[in-house]
């Protein structure tokens, strides 16, 4: 063997085993992240007088930040964009946005830790950058985030889609297609081990052939009508993208404008205070089950429980406030929640103008309604339809692809021109892509 294919296959044996430390690495991070954020979660429910403590963990969390040497424009778009020209994440963004999303979370602040998790990934590959031959450098960042991501929904494979989707490249070499498969594998491995589950509850599936196809019979005008139905939840799903997207680039560019970041971040917090912390003295109560990451709107929508028509506007809301604010944590899992209201929401408004024979019972309905909802708001607002049917896929089974497709074409046609992270888009720039932080970075 000649020389140089000896250090072309060491080069390779080193690039294997960093995939495997780098998909552990991810795992126990993932790990760290869900504990944080579910720590901070339980002791908001305890005492959600913490809410009037935002703005303070806001402005800690940016004195973190610049205690570390950290430019606190860092955000989920950033890091995608960085991470597609091949640029190297600072390693130490992983423990600051788990820092950051624990105490946004520990005051009500409606955030996930997914997209956090995507952070946490590409910072987290940047340890291994320099250990791997450079024809692989450019291949660790995106499959960390989707292992990441992968760990954090329970569904692998939506990782992996994810990590070429997101960032619209193809892949070009075994490399780049196997990097996202072992990490994301491994990853999962860990997280499924230390007992860390997206939906810690046991929420079975909706029966989707049973609510479509239900009775002994085919029947043409009950399909058109369950059709039609998953349609509407689609079409809902986008134009509530582009309300979405549209009302946080207004937000984050008005509070863009008071200058550095600091403002924004008390101005978002005391904001999000006022609405939560009066919940009391005005009798609207059930607002704080809105705060957070959205995880107990999920599981209640997905096991067909009765939620308030209007959840999903809370749901929105709330996050607009935080996220608008500058507030650190991850996007997805609010989009999820918020989907999941709406698509139930639909159904249920559906139910007395429809046939039984079409919606089936109605807990039943709204579970369904939930799902498309979620993966179909999901869509929209990240661009990458994809991803979306693998995470319902592996999450509810394969039998939910049907649905899931009707309410994602009219989604994503509806919404194809924006896009919480800017990657996504290949031509046209989504709407969602100001950072108020980055902004004030720039004008300064």
């Amino acid at each position: 063997m000649s020389a140089a294919k000896r250090q072309s296959a060491r080069a390779g044996v080193i690039f294997a085993l960093a995939l495997v430390v780098l998909g552990a690495l991810v795992g126990l991070l993932t790990v760290a992240l869900s504990v944080a954020v579910g720590g901070g979660a339980s002791l908001f429910a305890e005492r959600p007088q913490l809410v009037w403590l935002l703005p303070v963990t806001g402005l800690c969390s940016y004195g973190a930040y610049r205690a570390v040497g950290l430019d606190f424009s860092w955000s989920t778009a950033r890091v995608m964009e960085a991470v597609r020209d091949g640029r190297s994440v600072p390693p130490l963004l992983a423990p600051a946005i788990i820092v950051g999303t624990a105490l946004t979370v520990l005051c009500g602040g409606s955030v996930g830790k997914e997209a956090a998790a995507l952070q946490m990934g590409a910072a987290a590959s940047g340890l291994l950058r320099g250990r791997v031959s450079a024809r692989f450098r450019t291949v660790l960042a995106p499959a960390a985030m989707g292992a990441a991501l992968g760990a954090m929904l329970d569904a692998p494979l939506a990782g992996v889609v994810f990590s070429f989707e997101a960032l619209r490249r193809r892949p070009d070499s075994f490399a780049s297609l196997a990097a996202p498969a072992v990490t994301s594998l491994v990853s999962w491995g860990v997280v499924r081990a230390m007992g860390v589950r997206f939906l810690p509850g046991s929420v079975a599936a909706p029966a989707v052939l049973d609510v479509v196809f239900a009775g002994d019979s085919f029947m043409g005008d009950r399909v058109a009508g369950a059709l039609l139905l998953l349609a509407a939840v689609g079409a809902a799903a986008g134009l509530l993208t582009l309300a979405f997207c549209g009302a946080l680039e207004k937000l984050r560019g008005g509070l863009a404008r008071l200058g550095a970041p600091v403002f924004a971040l008390a101005v978002g917090g005391v904001a999000t205070a006022l609405v939560v912390g009066y919940a009391d003295l005005f009798h609207y109560e059930d607002v704080r089950s809105y705060c957070g990451t959205g995880l107990s709107q999920i599981e209640a929508a997905l096991a067909g429980e009765a939620l308030p028509w209007w959840a999903f506007i809370v749901k929105a809301a709330l996050t607009l406030l935080t996220l608008a604010g500058g507030f650190k944590g991850g996007e997805i899992m609010p989009v999820l929640a918020t989907g999941a209201c709406l698509g139930a929401a639909v159904f249920s408004a559906a139910s007395p103008l429809l046939p039984a024979s079409i919606l089936g019972a109605v807990g039943a309905s709204r579970s369904l309604g939930a799902l498309v909802g979620m993966v179909a708001f999901f869509a929209a607002c990240t661009n990458c339809p994809l991803t979306a049917l693998a995470f319902a896929g592996e999450l509810f089974g394969f039998a939910s692809l049907p649905a899931t497709i009707v309410a994602i074409a009219p989604a994503c046609l509806i919404a194809r021109r924006v896009s919480l992270y800017p990657t996504s888009l290949q031509r046209a720039r989504g709407k969602c892509q100001f950072d108020p932080a980055l902004a004030s970075r720039d004008a300064s």
